[in-house]
């Protein structure tokens, strides 16, 4: 726990379990995970996370696919909401996946203009889908769980075999 310029408190809880408590008041900023700077998740933990996803035979397995991950991680890591800059960032990440599978604005920025983009991507079960944009959200909600589920595993202690 440390203490913010505003007076407040914040809190981060660094690994998965449950906390139970009978009160909770909290008059400051709350951080589940480990990076203030992403709301949660570090810019090394989100490359891991998409190099694990993208690829021939993953879930992102063409260049449109990196739509379901702007919707998530604009959510649950605070990246960019515009397109042009998410697509700056994950270059900036220079995350290792194969010639052909980069994310690029092009190939992108229609995508992102689906009716259920701009609802929050964690709370699946509460998205409004309109007919037009039922199979984009099929698609995006797979890359989504994929996504959440690796990122997840940040959460893990590493372990190392020698």
């Amino acid at each position: 726990m440390s203490e913010t310029n505003n007076g407040g408190m914040t809190i981060n809880i660094n690994s998965p379990g449950n906390l139970i408590a009978q009160t909770i008041t909290i008059c400051g900023n709350v951080n589940l995970g480990g990076s203030l700077d992403t709301n949660g998740f570090s810019d090394d933990q989100v490359k891991r996370a998409l190099e694990a996803v993208v690829g021939k035979g993953r879930v992102i397995d063409t260049k449109w696919k990196w739509v379901g991950a702007y919707w998530y991680l604009r959510w649950a890591a605070n990246y960019p909401v515009d397109v042009k800059k998410f697509c700056e960032k994950i270059d900036g990440l220079q995350v290792h996946v194969a010639e052909g599978y980069e994310c690029q604005y092009d190939n992108i920025r229609k995508q992102c203009t689906c009716s259920f983009i701009s609802c929050d991507a964690r709370q699946l079960d509460k998205v409004m889908v309109s007919r037009i944009d039922q199979d984009m959200f099929a698609q995006c909600r797979e890359i989504v769980l994929k996504l959440a589920e690796e990122l997840g595993k940040a959460y893990l202690p590493k372990v190392e075999i020698k």
